[in-house]
């Protein structure tokens, strides 16, 4: 586990609404964690894989990540990311990987989470809401809802989690 919450050694999934993009504001505390170091954890790298938008920098700063420790992975297409994905589970380079992907089959699932499973890494696949009914072995699923009204208010709605009680939080993104 990462600070108490986030698991490590498995799948998490993170489904996100058409057009929004809140979930590297939701991540990147323990995207800093894992750069920058703190007593416990070494700085280590960290890689996104086919963000939708190029990550502002002086916003990553800002939030205190270590540019130095950021690997950032340009692909087009949703079966490259998840080869993408794949290879940076099996290398055991990164101790945090973000991979954003649109579909996704039963079995690229399957094995994105077994190799999750052989190391202590945090690994999230970021997919579009619409995927949730769709049957997943990943480990943690959450939803991302954006709080009409409020810029930076997301409600968090964890619908699997095989660690916890599933639940509904609401995040106030820096």
């Amino acid at each position: 586990m990462l600070g108490g919450g986030w698991p490590t050694g498995g799948l998490t999934e993170l489904l996100i609404e058409a057009g929004a993009s809140a979930e590297l504001g939701l991540l990147s505390p323990v995207l800093t964690r894992l750069t920058c170091g703190d007593a416990t954890v070494d700085p280590a790298w960290v890689m996104l894989i086919a963000p939708p938008w190029i990550p502002y920098a002086p916003g990553l700063c800002w939030q205190g990540l270590a540019l130095s420790r950021v690997l950032v992975i340009d692909v087009r297409q949703a079966a490259d990311a998840l080869w993408a994905m794949e290879a940076a589970l099996g290398s055991g380079a990164c101790a945090g990987i973000i991979a954003w992907a649109g579909t996704a089959g039963r079995v690229a699932l399957q094995r994105l989470h077994l190799l999750a499973g052989k190391r202590p890494v945090w690994s999230v696949l970021i997919r579009a809401a619409r995927f949730r009914r769709e049957r997943s072995p990943a480990m943690l699923r959450l939803q991302l809802h954006l709080q009409p009204g409020m810029q930076a208010a997301v409600c968090v709605e964890i619908f699997k989690n095989r660690l916890r009680a599933a639940g509904t939080v609401r995040v106030v993104l820096p």
